[in-house]
């Protein structure tokens, strides 16, 4: 996990700023599953409602700003990412 996101981290954990707020991780690289792993572990235990139920991952990782415009341009990034966002919408309204 990246120092900076650590110490973000652990500026919320000191204020119990994290208790029970809704938050869904997205990934820009499919490398980064051991990351992934940490940081569900680390907000876990910082008691984030953390919706763990489809994961949104699209490669965009090493790309220039045009490629990464075109990929997300795309019709089933485009479907990927409103189904996540609609999904973690309704998480946060059921939760």
């Amino acid at each position: 996990m990246p120092g900076g996101l650590k110490n973000a981290l652990d500026w919320l954990v000191s204020r119990d700023a994290a208790v029970g707020k809704p938050a869904m991780l997205v990934h820009a690289s499919p490398r980064s599953l051991f990351a992934r792993a940490a940081l569900v572990e680390v907000m876990r235990t910082m008691s984030f409602a953390l919706y763990e139920e489809a994961a949104l991952e699209i490669a965009l990782l090493g790309k220039r700003r045009p490629e990464v415009e075109k990929i997300l341009a795309e019709p089933e990034n485009r479907l990927a990412m409103r189904g996540a966002v609609s999904d973690f919408a309704e998480f946060i309204r059921v939760g």
